[in-house]
């Protein structure tokens, strides 16, 4: 019992880093995204574009990294 107790502390601590490093990650894309809507409101579409697809990559990099991170520490649950 008491192994199982300290991995799952390990997995959770390396879900709890996850889960903020990603935080970090999703406030550079909300301005990733911002700048590629003010560009195509600017009138810049051709660059603006570029700039909203990288930031919807980078929205589902975080959305899978996250659910990847929750499915691990539900396996390790005691």
């Amino acid at each position: 019992m008491k192994a199982e107790k300290k991995e799952y502390n390990v997995v959770k601590q390396e879900y709890l880093e996850i889960t903020r490093r990603n935080r970090k990650i999703a406030k550079i894309d909300m301005l990733i995204l911002g700048t590629g809507l003010l560009l195509k409101y600017v009138g810049r579409a051709d660059i603006g574009e570029h700039f909203m697809w990288l930031g919807f990559i980078i929205l589902v990099y975080v959305f899978g990294s996250n659910m990847m991170a929750k499915s691990e520490l539900r396996k390790a649950q005691p």
